[in-house]
């Protein structure tokens, strides 16, 4: 979600959208007015996180990857263990822009087979230091830097990996420490991965990792389905604050000038979504009160002084928001940690690392014009966060979820009128490739708009076919049931078939694993005059109803048919599951109009022909 350079970058703006929308003609097709349409580019200008940003720092120059390239045979070796928590030390020279870094790993194997422990590192970070050392499995230890016994491992780089040899025997069932000492110049690949910036005169440093790129600046095993705990001491010249996910320990005043802040994450968490920014920040925090009355949770703000009086503006709304999502989806996840929102070095992207989310620069104006952006990356925490996808062919059930969650906003905010119009202007005409498994969604940027904006109709889509009552009572399911662990697509279709009743597999078929359009209506009706039993005048409607589309042989969805009469409005509703289906309505007045889908519940194209 990031507000565009409109002036600078207009000609990146219009790549970006003709990217997304696959030519110029199709985006045009779908706005019928002006308003239409600067109302879809506003809503761009929110709704692109990964699109402008990665274009402007091509353009810039900058180094993009595509997602990292998983080899089947390592990740069978990574997954003879189990990541439990990582301790992590980092020291920021700014004035040099270099990190010096410690990063202790604990795991429980789980395969007799083990003999070499894989852990993503990128080759840009020099290790002077790789030790091991067996732990009594389950054994409690407050710091993982008091253990004793470490010895010096041997080990070998290769393709972004440390290749690590334990230096004992290891079986199932038992525990180790691997810890790794390095240092470096942290490379920014993918979205920014970690970077040292100069903003408002001074020199900051901040991370954003998603999807697979946290090994450029610290060491772990890289897969989002082994979620974690965490400690992380973050080392930075005096007067800076450095902030990072979980609760703030303590702050240590170190003798060399630097102060340490000290962070504890006790959920667990996803490595794609630890996180840091050291800087010299405003700061202030509000009160967030959990949905029972029996908590209270510190709702935290870490802004660049230049900017603090307009965030307190924009960012006002934050404890509102939510409780509005937490009565919805579920209690607040991390409602023992906190949640917060700190500025970094990104333009105007947001990304929602857990109980901290990184917010642009470009996003804090001081009129609350991104307010959805806010709440799109709160929702993250249900959507990404603490219901964290298996692996990134689900990406749709992070951004689709916290898409949808913009509009659930709206509604709360403005009403079912407003709702409505919010996801209308999602519709951008035109969609590329399926919303599963979408073709790598950093090197394949065509099909952003089709994770985020067509992943959200899914969700507003099966609302209207399920109804309100059973899609919140599947959305409170699903997340109670993968709460702080990892799901995929099939295990939510399987909840909201148990909460609803209904077998949705039709649905899930051509919205999300297979289809890759919309249903394309033709229609053209007539009508004819009778009397019914009581000699009232009644008229008969007769639809003419087909699908023409060519990705999809036939979209089976309920459709709400508004046929307008002299004495007003009459709605059915029918099950269209046919090409060419004719319709039988009737009404007890002289119709004049007929509209297909009124309100917008399916994702569609509709034109009138002749009635044959």
């Amino acid at each position: 979600m990031s507000k565009k350079y409109l002036i600078a970058f207009s000609i990146i703006i219009v790549q970006v959208v003709l990217i997304i929308s696959g030519t110029a003609g199709a985006f045009a097709l779908n706005q019928e007015t002006e308003k239409t349409t600067k109302s879809s580019l506003a809503l761009l200008e929110k709704s692109g996180k990964y699109i402008f940003n990665r274009y402007v720092a091509e353009f810039l120059g900058k180094e993009s990857k595509s997602i990292r390239k998983e080899d089947p045979k390592i990740i069978e070796q990574q997954n003879y263990f189990d990541a439990l928590h990582y301790d992590i030390s980092l020291s920021f020279d700014m004035t040099g822009r270099t990190l010096s870094g410690d990063v202790i790993l604990r795991a429980n194997i789980l395969n007799d087979n083990l003999n070499t422990i894989y852990m993503n590192f990128y080759d840009n970070m020099t290790v002077s230091s790789v030790m091991f050392v067996k732990v009594s499995t389950g054994s409690e230890i407050s710091d993982l830097r008091t253990v004793e016994g470490f010895t010096d491992a041997s080990y070998k780089r290769e393709n972004n990996y440390i290749v690590i040899t334990p230096t004992e025997k290891i079986k199932s069932g038992e525990e180790f420490l691997v810890r790794i000492i390095y240092n470096g110049k942290p490379k920014s690949v993918g979205f920014d991965s970690f970077s040292f910036k100069d903003l408002y005169g001074q020199t900051f440093a901040g991370s954003l990792s998603e999807p697979n790129y946290g090994p450029s600046w610290w060491p772990s095993k890289d897969l989002p389905d082994d979620k974690v705990t965490t400690t992380m001491h973050l080392t930075a010249p005096a007067g800076y604050q450095s902030v990072s996910n979980g609760k703030l320990i303590d702050v240590i005043q170190n003798s060399d000038s630097t102060s340490t802040y000290n962070w504890k994450s006790s959920y667990p968490i996803a490595t794609y979504l630890v996180s840091i920014v050291s800087a010299k920040f405003a700061y202030w925090d509000d009160t967030y009160t959990s949905v029972d009355g029996t908590k209270q949770m510190p709702v935290v703000y870490y802004v660049f002084q230049r900017d603090s009086a307009k965030a307190r503006v924009d960012w006002k709304e934050t404890p509102e928001m939510i409780t509005v999502f937490a009565k919805t989806f579920g209690e607040y996840p991390f409602i023992d940690e906190k949640y917060g929102m700190a500025q970094f070095g990104w333009t105007s992207g947001a990304m929602e690392h857990q109980t901290l989310t990184s917010m642009g620069y470009l996003l804090i104006t001081g009129d609350g014009r991104y307010e959805h952006v806010i709440a799109h990356e709160l929702a993250h925490h249900w959507w990404g966060d603490a219901v964290t996808l298996k692996d990134w062919k689900n990406i749709w059930l992070n951004e689709g979820f916290a898409s949808y969650c913009e509009a659930v906003w709206e509604e709360y905010k403005r009403g079912k009128s407003a709702y409505l119009a919010y996801m209308k202007n999602m519709d951008f005409g035109y969609f590329s490739g399926t919303v599963f498994s979408p073709e790598g969604f950093i090197d394949n940027p065509s099909v952003y708009a089709t994770i985020y904006q067509k992943g959200a109709w899914v969700l507003h889509m099966l609302r209207g076919v399920i109804g309100d009552d059973n899609f919140y009572k599947a959305l409170r399911a699903y997340f109670e049931k993968y709460n702080y662990s990892n799901a995929e697509t099939s295990d939510f279709i399987k909840v909201v078939e148990e909460t609803s009743g209904q077998t949705l597999d039709w649905f899930f078929e051509q919205w999300v694993y297979k289809g890759t359009g919309r249903p394309k209506y033709e229609y053209s009706w007539k009508f004819e005059n009778f009397q019914d039993q009581n000699n009232a005048n009644a008229f008969t409607v007769r639809l003419q109803l087909k699908q023409v589309q060519t990705d999809w042989e036939v979209y089976k969805m309920p459709l709400k048919i508004t046929v307008v009469t002299e004495n007003g409005e009459k709605e059915f509703t029918v099950f269209n599951d046919q090409k060419d289906q004719a319709i039988q309505l009737t009404v007890d007045s002289k119709p004049k109009e007929i509209f297909i889908d009124k309100d917008g519940w399916v994702l569609k194209k509709v034109a009138k022909g002749k009635y044959e």
